[in-house]
């Protein structure tokens, strides 16, 4: 995570470019998966959020200081979490699991998403490129993550440099989604997977935490990913997703006969 500082004494255009392009992403992403906490309370009975203004796509009814600083400076942040009162849901336990997965469910559709526009961007670009495109390059262009500066390149000399922009624009919105979608899932303390864990196998009637637990939990989560320990877990997880959706799109596009 340090990286980002080193990486901006050395190349401080572009990693300017490069916050540009990925910061917009990463703030719709936040508050999109607290508006969805938000919007799913309020229908589970529980109008807390919606009484307090959260209950919007506004980033600066989300936005928390301190996280919004740190994904500035470390590549990792956080919003405020939606205040909700489970006492007002209508079912205590299955509306707890519904509200902590909606979280989670906004990132993976955003992602999905993200993932079908960067596809057709890249699919209409290899369709408009001079040359001919093989079939093994174009199955590396979709499939393999590593090639991502490749298909920068066939977006630009297709559509040009804006065009290449806003292919960079999707895929960090594309992967920042993910990452937030596979990282609160995790079954720790504050995180949603912890409550989604709790609903289906602990099955406690105390649906959080207690302080001291989570502060410990939450401490030693924070530790791990400024470590990179996090961070590397992820990004093979990531990576393992984004090669499955990759070889899907092309499969796709090519029965659609949008590429050859």
């Amino acid at each position: 995570m340090i990286s980002y500082i080193d990486e901006f004494f050395r190349d401080p255009k572009g990693m300017l470019i490069f916050f540009l392009l990925a910061f917009p992403g990463r703030i719709l992403a936040l508050s999109l998966h607290e508006f969805a906490h938000a919007w799913v309370a309020n229908r589970c009975g529980d109008p807390t959020a919606k009484m307090m203004g959260r209950m919007t796509v506004n980033p600066l009814k989300h936005l928390d200081p301190l996280g919004t600083i740190l994904m500035l400076v470390v590549g990792f942040g956080w919003a405020k979490p939606v205040p909700v009162n489970p006492r007002n849901y209508r079912n205590y336990r299955r509306d707890d699991l519904k509200v902590s997965l909606a979280g989670v469910t906004m990132n993976l559709l955003l992602s999905l998403l993200g993932q079908v526009l960067m596809f057709l961007l890249l699919a209409a670009a290899i369709r408009a490129a001079a040359s001919v495109t093989t079939s093994v390059q174009l199955g590396l262009l979709f499939a393999r993550y590593d090639y991502y500066n490749v298909a920068i390149y066939q977006v630009e000399e297709s559509f040009g440099e804006v065009a290449g922009y806003l292919y960079q624009m999707l895929y960090y919105f594309t992967v920042t989604n993910l990452v937030l979608c596979v990282f609160n899932l995790l079954p720790v303390p504050p995180l949603d997977g912890y409550h989604v864990f709790n609903d289906l196998i602990l099955r406690r009637r105390q649906l959080f935490a207690n302080p001291r637990t989570a502060r410990i939990a939450s401490t030693a989560l924070f530790v791990l990913v400024l470590s990179g320990v996090v961070g590397r877990v992820l990004g093979w997880v990531d990576t393992q997703l984004l090669t499955l959706a990759g070889n899907a799109a092309i499969s796709a596009l090519r029965a659609l006969g949008l590429v050859p």
